[in-house]
């Protein structure tokens, strides 16, 4: 074994090797299946199917079959990004217009939240867009919604209260920022489809002074009137 080839993330491929088991057969797969396919332990493949059941990029259905997911085929193709925004900005448009208040679409990349779109209402007090911007992850509301599934991106020097925060966000599928990125902004931030690091996310941003629970449930029926619930 040549000394790169050591150097390789052995773990990695067990995983990318099960997702191409996976894909090849579309009717899924069960573990007995898996084990003879693969030749690893069923301890070790249910612990890597267990990680990727909980990227989204695997579900398990109620006989125990596996398989890959639509998020997994979202992700192979090419400028996602792009059809991100195709795909919400309809919704974003309307939020702007019927709530006035600015929308904000983003997802998890690496160890930050990348913004990739934005609309905004015509308002003579606005808030500014965050592309381009940095803000620590545990200070945004989309950042909470992520931390909340990738727990290993938590940081050390993270308080109680924004772990409490954090661990909410999990349970309750959304998240808010009240002035921690941003003095006098307030903003909340939901997935736009199933819990999951691969799921992109809205958040909604309101001046602190106009902001109000009626706007608030506006923008969660706009939502779902479109699909997902909160």
């Amino acid at each position: 074994m040549s000394i790169e080839t050591r150097s390789l993330a052995t773990s990695l491929f067990k995983a990318l090797d099960l997702l191409s088991v996976l894909n090849a057969r579309a009717s899924g797969a069960g573990i007995a299946e898996i084990v003879e396919a693969m030749g690893l332990p069923r301890s070790s493949l249910i612990r890597i199917l267990d990680s990727l059941i909980h990227y989204g990029l695997v579900a398990r259905d109620e006989h125990k079959r596996y398989q890959v997911t639509l998020k997994f085929h979202e992700w192979r193709f090419e400028d996602g990004d792009e059809r991100l925004k195709s795909k919400f900005s309809p919704l974003m448009k309307r939020i702007a217009s019927e709530v006035g208040e600015m929308a904000v679409l983003g997802r998890l990349e690496g160890r930050r939240i990348r913004h990739l779109h934005f609309e905004e209402p015509d308002c003579r007090v606005r808030v500014i867009p965050p592309t381009g911007r940095k803000f620590a992850m545990e200070r945004m509301a989309m950042g909470k919604l992520a931390l909340s599934q990738r727990s290993d991106l938590i940081p050390d020097s993270c308080s109680k209260g924004l772990l409490d925060e954090i661990e909410m966000a999990g349970k309750q599928g959304f998240a808010w920022n009240r002035g921690e990125s941003e003095e006098g902004i307030v903003a909340w931030g939901t997935w736009l489809g199933e819990t999951s690091p691969l799921t992109p996310m809205i958040a909604v941003t309101w001046p602190d002074f106009r902001f109000s629970e009626k706007s608030l449930e506006k923008v969660k029926a706009l939502l779902g009137s479109v699909g997902p619930t909160v």
